[in-house]
């Protein structure tokens, strides 16, 4: 027979559960986004055209201002910009930000970053970020093995024309000069026409600045390089990368 304290016991630890309704619920303010973060975004320009940032931001929750760079390809051509702007949390997680004073994006704030979407006339424009953590921001400090996943666009201009995507898995070293050295192998498509890991072998070389950005070079056997710039991101663990060659719309993560 259940005992009468076993019964009270049970009916006190329910009524605490049912009387707290917020329990688990993420209570959100402006400090919800506060430090470094990396954000890759894409989409459609007004004009139709395909757009791909990646953009790291600092957050000030005393100011409720951020900075930003944003680097972006714009139909496959490449700009850097520096940004400011205010933003404003709600307690439900949900907010708005102001860029340039003139720019209105929408965000919802999650445990690790924040998705995002622009409110600009003409645009279709979203992305996803996460903070960067306590990574170390040096070329010793991602040394290891990343995988790769790309996707995008090859426009006119590029050899190949047309949707890619593709895979990898690259390792990242440090020589005895302290240079960052990438080897790997890719596997992926262009405009349709694949190619297997067997067939593409890459060598490079990355360097990490100390406000973890950073510049990875990445050359299949036989190719042309494809470069690109990143944002170190999740303590260290995940990558944020844009193509910075000319007529190429194409960004990536890259994680352990």
């Amino acid at each position: 027979m259940i005992s009468k304290t076993f019964r009270v016991a049970s009916l006190i630890f329910l009524a605490s559960f049912t009387l707290s309704p917020a329990a688990g619920a993420a209570i959100c303010s402006n400090a919800s986004l506060s430090g470094n973060y990396g954000l890759l975004t894409s989409g459609t320009s007004a004009a139709g055209t395909p757009v791909k940032s990646l953009i790291q931001f600092t957050f000030d929750p005393t100011t409720a201002t951020f900075n930003s760079v944003e680097t972006s390809s714009h139909d496959g051509v490449i700009t850097i910009t520096p940004r400011t702007g205010t933003y404003a949390i709600a307690s439900n997680c949900t907010g708005r930000t102001t860029v340039d004073q003139s720019l209105h994006v929408a965000y919802v704030v999650t445990s690790i970053g924040f998705f995002n979407v622009n409110e600009g006339t003409g645009t279709t424009i979203g992305g996803s970020g996460v903070q960067q953590g306590s990574a170390t921001c040096t070329n010793a400090g991602v040394k290891g093995s990343f995988g790769f996943g790309a996707t995008g666009t090859f426009v006119t201009g590029a050899p190949v024309t047309g949707p890619v995507a593709f895979i990898g898995e690259l390792r990242f070293s440090v020589n005895s000069s302290g240079d960052g050295v990438i080897t790997g192998h890719l596997a992926g498509s262009e405009d349709g026409t694949t190619f297997p890991f067997s067939e593409e072998p890459v060598t490079g070389a990355y360097s990490v600045n100390s406000d973890c950005t950073g510049m990875a070079t990445i050359t299949p056997e036989g190719l042309s390089a494809l470069n690109f710039s990143f944002v170190i991101v999740d303590g260290g663990n995940e990558m944020l990368a844009l193509e910075t060659d000319a007529n190429t719309v194409v960004s990536g993560i890259l994680q352990r």
